[in-house]
This record gives C-alpha cells, sequence and structure tokens, in this order.
C-alpha cells in the first residue's frame, strides 16, 4: 500500500521512480516526513555479485542513492547528488536475501541538503553508512 502512494506523490511531484529502481526491484516501507526518513527494501540477486562473491560496491551505493533521491522529492526539493561518499562495513554475500536502505536530511542550508544513509543486512547488521551532499535544481 505504502509503495503504490508513496510511487504515486513522486509522479505528481514530476518525479517519475528511476528505471534503476524498477530495476533493482526497490519497495518503499516507511516515509516519516516529520522526521524526514525513508526506508526501502531491496531483494539481494546473484547477478549483482562479484567472483568473490560478494555484492558490487555500485550496487551498494545504488540502493541507498535511489532511497536518498526519492526522499529529496518527498521533502519538496527536486535535487541532485554534489557529492557521495560511503564506507563499506560489512559483505553483502549469498546468505543475505534482501537488504533495508535509510535514508535521512541531516541539514539543509540554502539549496544544498546534507543525506545521510545505512544499509541494513536481513538479520539486522549494519552493512554500508554513506552521506551525500544534494543540491536543489534552480526553478526556471
Amino acid at each position: 500500500m505504502i509503495e503504490e502512494n508513496l510511487e504515486d506523490t513522486l509522479e505528481n511531484e514530476g518525479m517519475p521512480v528511476p528505471n534503476v529502481w524498477v530495476e533493482l526491484e526497490g519497495e518503499f516501507l516507511d516515509f516519516d516526513k516529520e522526521n524526514e526518513t525513508l526506508k526501502c527494501k531491496f531483494p539481494v540477486r546473484e547477478r549483482y555479485f562479484n567472483p568473490l562473491p560478494t555484492t558490487l560496491g555500485g550496487i551498494i551505493d545504488s540502493w541507498i542513492d535511489i532511497t536518498m533521491g526519492p526522499l529529496t522529492v518527498l521533502l519538496g526539493q527536486k535535487a541532485v547528488n554534489k557529492n557521495f561518499s560511503i564506507k563499506y562495513l560489512k559483505p553483502v554475500g549469498p546468505s543475505i536475501k534482501y537488504v533495508t536502505a535509510v535514508a535521512w536530511r541531516e541539514s539543509i542550508d540554502g539549496r544544498n541538503s546534507l543525506y545521510k544513509g545505512e544499509l541494513y543486512l536481513d538479520n539486522g547488521d549494519l552493512a554500508a553508512v554513506a552521506e551525500s551532499e544534494f543540491v536543489e535544481i534552480r526553478k526556471s
């Protein structure tokens, strides 16, 4: 139910859900406007693994980034990443069935906002932490 509502909200703001969201099979779990947080769930697929086998860092980055991006819109901004940094804490391997990304707006200063995010394994372990500065697109 929440997924349809958030997807509709994004669409109504002129920001359809990104194609990569569909590709990575994202699911909206919870949006808390008061606390400026968004929680999303993503299945872990074998095709995301490198030969070790663990999930590629770029996929982990994407899970967090595509949680932060819709959050900017849900909070009334249309913004793009200025920078993105991540620290990997635990591997996302074949025994993990899904991950949960949580993102929140840490601060806002004019057109710039600092967002933070965390990625959790299906067993609750923290797998990665990230931070991104977003810049609101100027209105024409």
